[in-house]
């Protein structure tokens, strides 16, 4: 039986070390009640303010929030932006412990005010502003970012460096030339993300990852009489050559933004292009801050290239689908690749372990998961109908089936009708069911214990006395429903009717 495919779920064994520019991103809601009086400026009514990690913060974020290892090294000021960004950071699990301190240089601000006018509930932003002081690394300081990363060195397990270049000071030529020179005496993978127009000065990095606008730039400073292409394709094939000519690294990964993502070099057998998976694009901010992280978990357990750019490029489309700097989760990836992947049916039906991961997710994300279970032997109207109601009740329905062992033990010799694999896939076939797990019990009591469902769905036909788990659930604050059942459908009158008619 196929559970979450191996190459996902060894993402989160990786641990990435990053070294950049840290950001504070603020954002100021509001909305637009009136044209200011003193200036042809619109007045806005501030709602809330929200703070996040980004540059450098944000790719950490990317991969803490996935459930990998990272350990964030960049500099901040002694100010109060930069408690904030801590605070931000321990609360999602990366540590400071690695910072820079500065009292000459501020912590980096982006502060963009976002608004809503009276007749739309969209927002857009108004004005970004922007608080730097752009100025380079002591002597000391850098001594002290590439201690920070001897240390990482010297760790076990799968591994890899980011470098994130916002060109903010954080980065001098000879501070980029001593960790890739430390890196690669580890063994440990570089994948870097460049600002500098310098790009020879990330000579060595196994990936590199501009946007389609950066390559441009570096392409017509490079060739600036040629500038005509036939098509799009061509454009950025040579856009792409261009980079991975002067930064002589092993690979190119270009961003474009809502086209997706193309690449070429050492690591692939010829280029390629995906395009973007996002449902929908809300904003591309972030997206290639995921996309980085996601790349630099994959290089950190040796993924086949071709399939680590394939997740990676899937995360950013799930960024590229929310608003403003973003991250993305197990349970999110998962739900995003069976929606994307032709194997849907397989990489739905998980087991326990997998599950546990899952369901943690989602109670990180406050969304609501609910549990039901059941045998589904040659499944009905009945059944379909039961199992759309309880999808209602929460965000994703986790579907519980009896092994054929167990059946056996419930029902009979005589059942069940379809082994466990075939039930499992038809359940995982319908689109209101998230995931499926085949339980050996008789009760899937240990499931509930384990997974702590927030809503536990059962038949109308039971109560709150005869519901297997309901008290439990009802302890940590949990829901037991029960649903309506379709009258006189059920599988063993189907049964039945089957052996009536072949008698008949």
């Amino acid at each position: 039986m196929s559970h979450i495919p191996h190459d996902i779920l060894s993402l989160q064994k990786s641990h990435v070390f990053i070294a950049g520019d840290l950001l504070l991103d603020s954002y100021i809601t509001g909305k637009v009640i009136r044209i200011s009086p003193e200036a042809p400026v619109p007045v806005i009514h501030q709602l809330h303010t929200k703070h996040i990690p980004g540059g450098a913060g944000n790719t950490a974020a990317n991969i803490v929030k996935f459930g990998a290892k990272a350990t964030l090294c960049g500099r901040i000021g002694n100010d109060l932006e930069a408690e904030i960004l801590k605070k931000i950071l321990k609360d999602i699990g990366i540590s400071s412990d690695h910072f820079i301190v500065s009292s000459d240089v501020p912590t980096i601000q982006k502060t963009r005010v976002m608004t809503t006018n009276q007749l739309s509930t969209n927002t857009q932003q108004v004005v970004r502003i922007d608080r730097e002081i752009i100025q380079p690394l002591t002597e000391e300081e850098e001594a002290l970012v590439c201690e920070y990363f001897l240390q990482f060195c010297h760790l076990d397990g799968p591994r890899s460096l980011i470098l994130s270049d916002y060109s903010k000071g954080f980065f001098s030529k000879s501070l980029i030339e001593k960790l890739i020179q430390m890196a690669k005496h580890s063994e440990i993978h570089i994948i870097c993300d460049p600002k500098s127009f310098d790009v020879a000065r990330y000579r060595g990095v196994s990936v590199i990852k501009p946007n389609l606008s950066e390559g441009r730039a570096l392409y017509h400073a490079q060739y600036p009489s040629s500038s005509v292409f036939s098509n799009f394709e061509e454009e950025v094939y040579r856009v792409a050559s261009c980079y991975l000519e002067q930064s002589c690294a092993q690979n190119v990964v270009m961003s474009l933004s809502e086209q997706g993502v193309f690449s070429m070099g050492n690591l692939l057998e010829k280029p390629v292009h995906f395009q973007t998976q996002a449902l929908e694009v809300a904003d591309v901010s972030g997206a290639g801050d995921t996309l980085i992280a996601f790349l630099a978990m994959g290089l950190a357990v040796n993924l086949p290239f071709s399939e680590n750019l394939r997740f990676a490029n899937l995360a950013a489309g799930i960024v590229c689908s929310k608003t403003g700097t973003a991250t993305v989760s197990l349970s999110e990836f998962m739900e995003r690749f069976s929606h994307f992947t032709s194997e849907t049916q397989s990489n739905k039906i998980v087991s326990l372990a997998d599950l546990e991961k899952i369901t943690k997710s989602l109670r990180a994300q406050n969304r609501t998961f609910v549990f039901t279970n059941g045998c589904f032997d040659l499944l009905h109207v009945g059944h379909v109908d039961y199992l759309q109601k309880a999808s209602q009740l929460g965000d994703v329905l986790v579907v519980a089936i009896n092994s054929d062992s167990s059946v056996r033990k419930l029902k009979g010799d005589s059942r069940p009708i379809q082994n466990e694999s075939d039930r499992a896939q038809i359940l995982a076939a319908l689109s209101c069911v998230s995931f499926v797990v085949v339980f050996h019990e008789e009760t899937p009591l240990h499931l509930v214990e384990k997974l702590k469902p927030h809503v536990l769905v059962k038949g109308a036909d039971y109560n709150v006395e005869t519901t297997v788990g309901a008290k439990e659930v009802l302890s940590w604050g949990g829901s037991v429903e029960h649903v309506q059942l379709v009258e006189g459908k059920s599988t063993s009158r189907l049964i039945q009717r089957i052996l009536d008619d072949a008698v008949h």
